[in-house]
């Protein structure tokens, strides 16, 4: 048995079977392009498509009374059409850059700056801008995320960091808890956490590689500790 205690970041207890999402390893070796306006064709389809979805996750948080939360999957939305980010990705892609290396090498160049502020909001601010990132080369390179609203009930899921598109997919009820590596505790996820009645525990370094999908585990969002086994 492994008894730990970390950050707690949202109350209740949750027992249930262990689910690991891993991260999606997305190749992006392609740097360079001759056909630009096909490139430019296919970033513009993916920023339409992400906007789609982000809204229908974005109206799922609305109809579950989550309306704060709801907008702080919206905001990415206006981070996509900004009017530096948009702009900048479809310039590099003109210059002969594939659209997923545009989008990884400008959304990088945001994160790593906003990355190192001070401030806690603008380092927030990075995150969302990594999960925007992860989501539109999912979409560029055909690569489909974690099914995690296909969870059975009860299950615990387990990531190296949560991201509110993530949460936003949760079915109320379906999921007993949350146990990520990283996280702070007035991210958005855990903003999310908490408007979803989900007990989480965050900072739990190391317990991906500590533990397999199938285990039983205990967390307490009250208190932070979790149990394994």
């Amino acid at each position: 048995m492994m008894r730990e205690k970390w950050t707690a970041v949202s109350s209740g207890i949750g027992v249930g079977k262990v689910c690991r999402v891993e991260n999606i390893v997305l190749d992006i070796s392609k740097r360079r392009t001759t056909d630009i306006e096909g490139e430019l064709q296919r970033f513009e389809g993916a920023a339409l498509h992400f906007c789609k979805t982000t809204e229908e996750l974005a109206s799922r948080l609305g109809e579950m009374g989550c309306i704060r939360e709801a907008d702080i999957l919206k905001v990415q939305i206006v981070m996509l059409e900004d009017e530096s980010l948009r702009p900048e990705i479809r310039e590099r892609i003109k210059k002969g850059i594939s659209a997923a290396y545009a989008v990884s090498e400008i959304c990088d160049k945001y994160i790593e700056n906003l990355a190192a502020s001070y401030d806690e909001s603008l380092r927030q601010r990075a995150r969302d801008i990594e999960d925007v990132k992860q989501r539109m080369l999912s979409i560029l390179l055909g690569v489909k995320r974690a099914e995690i609203r296909n969870v059975d009930c009860g299950t615990v899921l387990v990531a190296r960091e949560f991201s509110p598109s993530m949460l936003s997919e949760i079915i109320p009820g379906s999921v007993a808890g949350i146990v990520a590596e990283g996280g702070s505790i007035i991210s958005h996820a855990a903003i999310l956490a908490r408007s979803m009645s989900l007990p989480a525990v965050f900072n739990a370094p190391g317990i991906m590689d500590r533990i397999k999908d199938g285990q039983t585990i205990m967390i307490n969002g009250s208190s932070g500790e979790v149990v394994i086994e």
